[in-house]
């Protein structure tokens, strides 16, 4: 019994396989035929010709850690972004730190400003093709470089992205 059942899924899943393609046929004499073709929101990423993951997406590159030499006054840590979204998406971008970068033991301090369009950036469309750069500097002023014990200075910048629904 166990082999008949055995045969008969193996045969099941064979014809399963086996998929029938529909066509129309143009004959003899001005004939025509419409064929429809449409789009999906699924990119087919496995190159089996169907889709299976979302094609909704976005990519923000932010700059590596980075060093600003000593009486600098602006340092560039400007990010680029790129986004294919929905009709009702739009990618946001927003960058924040202390305003202050300290010391390793915390006792020393000098105080930092984020300026730029891309402190906080909301797309107005949901593509951005191809990417574009958004401005972010680490401004210190003169004056309180001036101030500052030497010493070596951190703080940590967090640069958050998301999809926004309008």
């Amino acid at each position: 019994m166990k082999k008949v059942l055995s045969f008969a899924m193996a045969l099941v899943m064979m014809m399963a396989v086996m998929v029938p393609a529909f066509a129309v046929e143009l004959n003899a004499n001005p004939d025509s035929a419409d064929v429809v073709i449409d789009t999906s929101t699924l990119k087919d990423t496995d190159g089996d010709g169907i889709g299976d993951t979302d094609a909704e997406e976005y990519t923000v590159t932010i700059p590596a850690d980075t060093t600003i030499p000593w009486g600098t006054e602006e340092t560039d840590v400007s990010y680029t972004v790129e986004s294919h979204l929905k009709r009702d998406g739009k990618v946001k971008v927003t960058v924040a730190g202390a305003g202050v970068m300290k010391t390793d033991d915390g006792v020393y301090e000098i105080p930092y400003t984020l300026a730029g369009e891309g402190v906080a950036f909301t797309a107005d469309v949901p593509t951005i093709y191809p990417a574009a750069t958004k401005a972010v500097t680490v401004a210190i002023s003169a004056d309180d470089w001036n101030s500052a014990v030497v010493e070596e200075y951190s703080d940590i910048l967090t640069y958050t992205a998301e999809i926004e629904r309008v």
